[in-house]
């Protein structure tokens, strides 16, 4: 009796063990196209990423690829995961795998300097714009529409550029485009955004194929965090999609 007491007792033991909450976290790569220390609204989109994928069992770290496209990056299989995916781009898809709804709908927005009195956001083709390398949807947009503008490095330095008188206004995701003027001494006090959309545009969570197996997993954890309480992001919550 007494054995098999000591079998049951071991036998439950491995049991828990096996489930132990305390196994550590599979580490997970994501890559953004620059650094974001000083645009709030990014950092408390990161934060949700990152919160949403510890619950279950993900750490997340962030890659820099400044200089290369994000996605280029994860198909050449140097980083697990973007999150800013505006489905733009095709080119070795079948390597990545992404969510089946988006996180957030974004929407593009003008900034132009407050005392230029000569800049009319409805007559763009008229002046010269900047769009961040990363937002390949309103690259596009804007090449459809024959807008002039150069491409820069991040928004914030789009906030430079405007500051500068090298471009006349930029486009960028309202929040983000918000964010980064509040982060410029100069710029937060001279710089407004416009009335007008420039563009509406979803962004999805994608990985590389090799997390097609947990997908199901990592999409009930964001459908779970879009539909609970969202009020720790201020700055995203109006975007964020609550509907998955």
């Amino acid at each position: 009796m007494k054995w098999a007491f000591i079998l049951v007792f071991f036998v439950s033991s491995m049991a828990m063990a096996e489930q132990s909450p305390l196994q550590s976290p599979k580490p997970v790569v994501m890559g953004l196209p620059f650094h974001v220390k000083r645009i709030k609204a990014i950092m408390q989109y990161q934060d949700f990423i990152n919160q949403t994928m510890s619950s279950v069992g993900y750490k997340v770290s962030i890659r820099n690829t400044q200089g290369s496209p994000p996605n280029k990056v994860l198909t050449d299989g140097q980083i697990d995961a973007i999150t800013y995916d505006d489905k733009t781009w095709t080119e070795q898809r079948d390597k990545t795998v992404s969510l089946s709804f988006p996180i957030i709908r974004t929407r593009g927005r003008i900034f132009f300097k407050g005392n230029n009195t000569r800049f009319d956001e409805t007559k763009l083709a008229k002046f010269k714009g900047g769009i961040s390398n990363n937002n390949m949807a309103f690259t596009e947009e804007a090449t459809r529409r024959k807008l002039r503008f150069i491409n820069t490095a991040s928004p914030l330095q789009s906030v430079v550029d405007l500051m500068s008188g090298k471009i006349d206004y930029f486009v960028a995701i309202q929040e983000v485009g918000l964010s980064a003027v509040d982060s410029h001494p100069e710029g937060k006090s001279s710089i407004v955004m416009g009335k007008t959309v420039f563009l509406e545009v979803p962004l999805y969570l994608t990985f590389s194929r090799k997390f097609q197996s947990d997908l199901p997993r990592i999409e009930s954890a964001f459908r779970k965090a879009l539909t609970g309480d969202l009020s720790k992001y201020p700055l995203i919550i109006e975007n964020l999609n609550k509907e998955p």
